[in-house]
């Protein structure tokens, strides 16, 4: 999948793409001979020119101007660092850190009233939103950038942020609206002759056109794209469109050629310290020697790519990971791993929403379907208006060009409206075909994992226990093959509770705590169930879902760490909000020890539903955890 930094716009000034390592160097060498607001300027230039091209040496000149700029007083100074200080962690693949960066200029320039600095801040958050799968409030952030900057006039940021929308759509599963918004951008780019968005462009829509099988068009759009990216020197974005080949190539079943693609990408991100690229290259590249059947290389490049890409917290792309080593394994017929990867793969599944939002990106593009419309429109009538002052001696046929444009615009109204009640009816449509084929898909998964994974796990627990019979006077040996035994009832265990999450729908307080219920009987402790909610107040399928993971995990905690004796589940409501906490008398943790993965997992899965996460400890104080959403 294409980074989003193939269409980003960075809304900051500084130095020129064109600038030679020469005249870099030059600068850098004044570092030491700047003082105060000019050495933080000339740091920040310095971050925003290599960004790209070399990250790390970018982050460094980021960290020394933040430290100088916090020391000022001068907030607009500091707002811009903050920005600039963010996009080497978009190349990175830090993109917490680049969302974190951007919302503390954010606020800031909120307090100045600086629209131009606030188009930048929403912007950017877009774009790490965009990144870490969170789509809705990534075209949130754009929707925010997108007003201020009809405010100002700045129609070079409307058409650039238009273009991270359209890829927002393509992402939500909109490939035709995206397509069309694309290429309305590629004219306006073409026309004003703006390169940098001519080579995103371009990117663009070569994976719109992969999308739709249309492969020919989409390696031309890819090949157009090269040699710009060499004109102006963006190492970054040729790695990008040689991976797009690659991707075109294997989608046509050219796997070869799409290898050798794949490969220079490689060394490209390689040699620009980007992690996110590198892990989703080392992942295609793992695949596509999975389709050349050499499993050796494969499951070196696919354990590669999971490594960096978990480095960079890339939940699409760690779906994609361990969806690959699956097939790997399943190839391998080592079915035993295949399943554990794929309970991995449905774990982060339940963490990633790739269809989020899809109303609001929808209504995003009829928003700019009406918006274009009306652009027209409005030519139209100052042409209108201009042959009325020219004909205005002739009082009759300026009386009929005004009745004339009543007539129009009453028709372009109607048009409109009906086009509009037309185009939510069909995204209706689409949505409901949408949903309905993914649940038949997940309810196919999960009886392909009930009957064939499940059934191979049940006949290695059945085959394993008649082996303790052979010879019942080995101890050592029987004990082993007790344990193997109890390790694959309790992978049987975790099968049924994936295949029961991959059939989730919409529930209520009573699906929820039944399923609770059946994990009193399996843990050596006691359990007490509280609950203050009505048994029928609904819960949205990502609500039941991820509440049940947070108690599964909160005990699992419990199990391995607190020597506890007694775990209490207690469901409030209070004024419009639900609480679930989850309490118990062990032996406590040290709070700064509590940001292990489970812990993380609970906090991430708490957010996802709106909610907030707490943890609260004391030593042999017992632990408490809890997680309070709106309605």
């Amino acid at each position: 999948m294409k980074l989003l930094l193939s269409c980003i716009l960075f809304f900051c000034t500084g130095l020129s793409f064109s600038q030679t390592q020469q005249q870099l160097d030059s600068l850098e060498r004044l570092i030491p001979k700047k003082r105060g607001s000019e050495k933080v300027r000339l740091l920040n230039d310095l971050t925003f020119y290599y960004f790209r091209s070399d990250a790390k040496k970018a982050i460094a000149f980021g960290s020394k101007s933040l430290k100088l700029a916090k020391t000022l007083n001068n907030e607009t100074l500091l707002a811009n660092t903050y920005n600039d200080y963010s996009m080497p962690f978009l190349t990175t693949g830090d993109f917490q850190k680049s969302v974190y960066l951007n919302y503390k200029a954010l606020e800031i320039r909120i307090r100045l009233k600086d629209t131009t600095g606030m188009i930048s801040s929403y912007a950017k958050l877009g774009n790490g939103y965009f990144e870490l799968g969170q789509f809705k409030k990534a075209q949130q952030s754009y929707n925010k950038a997108i007003y201020l900057a009809k405010i100002v006039g700045d129609e070079n940021t409307l058409l650039q942020i238009y273009q991270n929308t359209a890829n927002v759509l393509e992402v939500g599963g909109f490939i035709k609206e995206a397509l069309k918004m694309q290429l309305d951008i590629h004219e306006i780019a073409v026309r004003t002759d703006n390169k940098m968005v001519q080579l995103s462009n371009y990117g663009n829509l070569g994976s719109c056109y992969q999308k739709l099988n249309q492969f020919d068009k989409a390696r031309e759009m890819y090949l157009k794209a090269v040699p710009i990216a060499q004109e102006i020197n963006q190492p970054e974005q040729l790695a990008m469109v040689y991976q797009g080949l690659g991707v075109v190539e294997r989608a046509a079943k050219n796997t070869d050629l799409g290898l050798k693609y794949y490969q220079q990408a490689l060394r490209l991100y390689r040699k620009l310290h980007s992690k996110t690229g590198e892990g989703i290259i080392a992942v295609n590249i793992g695949n596509s020697f999975l389709d050349l059947n050499q499993p050796d290389s494969a499951s070196y490049y696919l354990n590669l790519g999971l490594k960096l890409v978990k480095e960079t917290k890339s939940y699409r792309q760690i779906l994609n990971a361990y969806n690959g080593l699956a097939d790997l394994e399943l190839k391998r017929k080592n079915y035993q791993k295949a399943a554990e990867y794929l309970v991995l793969k449905n774990n982060y599944q339940d963490s990633v929403t790739i269809f989020q939002g899809n109303e609001l990106i929808a209504d995003v593009f009829g928003k700019y379907e009406l918006e274009k419309h009306q652009r027209a429109l409005a030519q139209s009538e100052a042409k209108n208006a201009k042959n009325q002052l020219y004909q205005a001696i002739w009082v009759g046929i300026s009386a009929a060009l005004f009745l004339l444009f009543v007539v129009v615009f009453l028709f372009f109204r109607h048009k409109r409206k009906i086009a509009k009640e037309e185009l939510i009816r069909t995204k209706q449509e689409e949505h409901y075909l949408r949903e309905k084929q993914l649940n038949d898909q997940k309810l196919s998964i999960s009886r392909e994992l009930h009957d064939n994974v499940g059934s191979q796990i049940t006949y290695l627990i059945s085959s394993i226990d008649n082996l303790t019979y052979l010879d019942e006077e080995n101890k050592n040996l029987n004990s082993r093959l007790h344990d193997l035994s109890d390790f694959g009832r309790n992978t049987m265990q975790e099968l049924r509770s994936t295949i029961w999450a991959m059939n989730t729908e919409d529930g209520n307080v009573e699906t929820l705590l039944t399923r609770v219920e059946s994990l009193k009987n399996k843990v050596p402790v006691a359990i007490e169930i509280t609950n203050h909610v009505k048994e029928n107040h609904p819960l949205k399928s990502t609500e039941l879902l991820n509440l049940y993971r947070i108690i599964q995990e909160a005990i699992q905690n419990t199990l391995k760490h607190a020597e506890a004796t007694l775990i209490g589940i207690i469901l409030e409501k209070k004024q419009n909000k639900v609480s679930v906490t989850i309490t118990d008398n062990g032996k406590g943790i040290k709070i700064k020890e509590g940001n292990g993965n489970g812990l993380q997992n609970m906090r991430y899965r708490c957010e996802q539903i709106g909610g907030t996460f707490g943890l609260t400890s004391q030593e042999n104080g017992g632990t408490t955890i809890s997680c309070t959403f709106g309605i």
